[in-house]
C-alpha cells in the first residue's frame, strides 16, 4: 500500500498487540511510531499515549446522566503518517480533551444491544455516552439536558398523529408509545431552547418536526400512490406496487386496534424510483439532482458528507416529514428523488440536524451484509460529538453568529413550549 497522511484522526485505544484503533473502525501497528506532542501534555512515547487514552470500557447499562467511574480516558486527536507497510510511522498529537457527554434518548427501561452499539460508536468518536431516563415534562427535560452536552434521538415506533392534529389515515400511524412520544418531544424542544447540540435519526427526525410544530406523512407508500393518481408523479416511475393486506385502525371507543380488510378496495401504495419507504430494514441511494440529494445550501449536512449524494443509506421507515407542514425554524437539507424529506436542520442552533436514515446502524460494522461506508456513517455521529465538545467548553466558545441566532430561536419557541404535551391513557395492544 502507498504511504498516507491522515489529519485530525480520532484515537481510541492501543491494545496489547500494539495496534492503535483510530477513526472508529480502523487500526494499525503503532509499536515503532515516533510521537510529537503539540498539546503540552508530555505525550512522547506510545506508553504515555496509551495511558492518557485509558482502557476502553462500556457505559453502565442503566438510565442515568452520570457517566460513573470509567477507565476510558481522554479523547485524543492526532495527525498520523502511515508507511507503505501499513504501520503508523509518526503521530503528531494536536488535541487532548475531556470527553463531552452524549445522551441517548429513552426507548424503554431495558438497555438493548442496539443501544449499547450506539454508545460504543459515540465513544469511539470521542464522547462519553449515557442512556437517558424517560422524562415526563419540560422541567424534567431541562434537568436532564443540563447534565449532558449532546442529545441523540433514536429510531423506533410511529408517532401519535394527535400530536400534530390528525387522526390515523389508511395504513398510517399505529403502535405508538405515548410515554416515549412525550419524552422525546420534551427533550427536543428543550434542546433547541437550551442550545444543546442535537442529532436525530428516522423516528427522531420525524419527531423533531413534530416538536417544532410540524406534521408528518403517515404512510409514504400511500402518499406517493395518491401523488401518482393525481398526476403529480409520472406513472412510469412506479417501480413497485405493495399488496394491500389491510391495516390496524385505532378504535377510540375500545382503546384497541381493529383489523381493517382492504381486499375489496385496496389502497394504491407504491414505490418510486426503486426507493424503499415501507418499513423493514433496507438500503437505498440518495442521488443528487435538481433539488434532490443533499442540498449545497444546508448549514451542516453538505459539509459533513462532502457531496450531494450518498450511495447507500440505511432505511427503516414508512412515515416521513410532510414538506408542506415544516416545523418552526426548520429547513430541509436533503430530499430523495421521490420527494421524501431525508434531512432537516434548525439553523439557528449551535447544532441541530435530523436525518431520515440510520447512520448509527452500520457505524461499527456492516450489519446487513451490505458494503456501507463506515467513515460516512461516523462523519454524521462525529459531528454531534464535535458540537457537544463546543457545548462543553461553554458559551464563550460558540460563534457570535450562532449565539445571536440562539436568542431568536429561544424566543420563537416560546409559543411551542407553552403548549401542553398530551398524556394519553396507555393503550391495550
Amino acid at each position: 500500500m502507498a504511504a498516507e497522511t491522515l489529519s485530525g484522526a480520532k484515537l481510541y485505544s492501543i491494545n496489547e498487540s500494539a495496534m492503535l484503533e483510530y477513526n472508529v473502525v480502523h487500526s494499525a501497528d503503532v509499536s515503532e511510531a515516533k510521537i510529537v506532542d503539540k498539546t503540552g501534555n508530555g505525550i512522547d512515547t506510545v506508553a504515555k499515549l496509551k495511558d492518557i487514552m485509558g482502557v476502553p470500557d462500556a457505559p453502565a447499562a442503566v438510565l442515568s446522566t452520570d457517566i460513573g467511574e470509567r477507565t476510558l480516558g481522554k479523547a485524543v486527536i492526532a495527525d498520523l503518517t502511515i508507511d507503505d507497510s501499513g504501520k503508523i510511522a509518526n503521530i503528531i498529537v494536536t488535541k487532548v480533551r475531556t470527553r463531552p457527554v452524549v445522551g441517548i434518548s429513552w426507548k424503554s427501561d431495558k438497555i438493548g444491544s442496539d443501544y449499547k452499539g450506539f454508545a460504543e460508536a459515540f465513544e469511539r468518536n470521542g464522547a462519553f455516552a449515557v442512556f437517558l431516563p424517560q422524562v415526563k415534562s419540560a422541567e424534567e427535560a431541562k434537568e436532564v439536558l443540563s447534565k449532558i452536552n449532546g442529545l441523540f434521538e433514536t429510531g423506533g415506533e410511529d408517532w401519535n398523529p394527535a400530536l400534530y392534529g390528525e387522526k390515523q389515515t389508511p395504513h398510517g400511524s399505529s403502535g405508538w408509545n405515548d410515554a416515549r412520544d412525550t419524552s422525546d418531544i420534551s427533550l427536543m424542544q428543550q434542546a433547541v431552547a437550551m442550545d444543546v447540540p442535537l442529532l436525530a435519526v428516522c423516528r427522531g427526525e420525524q419527531g423533531f418536526n413534530v416538536a417544532m410544530g410540524g406534521g408528518l406523512i403517515q404512510d409514504v407508500p400511500y402518499y406517493l400512490g395518491q401523488k401518482v393518481l393525481a398526476g403529480e408523479i409520472d406513472a412510469s416511475r412506479v417501480t413497485g406496487v405493495l399488496k394491500d393486506t389491510g391495516y390496524r385502525k385505532w378504535n377510540e371507543a375500545t382503546q384497541t386496534y381493529d383489523k381493517v380488510s382492504c381486499e375489496d378496495e385496496p389502497h394504491y401504495r407504491v414505490q418510486i424510483d426503486g426507493l424503499i419507504h415501507s418499513g423493514g430494514t433496507g438500503y437505498h441511494n440518495l442521488k443528487s439532482g435538481d433539488n434532490i440529494g443533499i442540498l449545497t445550501g444546508s448549514k451542516w449536512l453538505y459539509d459533513i458528507i462532502g457531496d450531494t449524494s450518498i450511495d447507500l443509506v440505511a432505511t427503516a421507515h414508512h412515515q416521513a416529514i410532510d414538506p408542506q407542514k415544516l416545523g418552526k425554524g426548520l429547513t430541509i437539507a436533503a430530499y430523495s428523488s421521490d420527494g421524501i424529506v431525508e434531512a432537516i436542520e434548525h439553523r439557528d442552533s449551535l447544532f441541530a440536524l435530523a436525518v431520515q436514515w440510520h447512520p448509527e446502524r452500520d457505524a461499527l460494522k456492516d450489519t446487513r451484509g451490505v458494503d456501507v461506508d463506515q467513515d460516512l456513517c461516523n462523519a454524521v455521529l462525529g459531528a454531534l460529538v464535535k458540537y457537544a465538545g463546543t457545548h462543553a467548553d461553554g458559551p464563550a466558545s460558540h460563534s457570535s453568529s450562532s449565539s445571536g441566532c440562539n436568542a431568536g430561536a429561544a424566543a420563537g419557541l416560546m409559543a411551542l413550549l407553552a403548549m401542553p404535551l398530551f398524556f394519553y391513557v396507555k393503550k391495550k395492544r
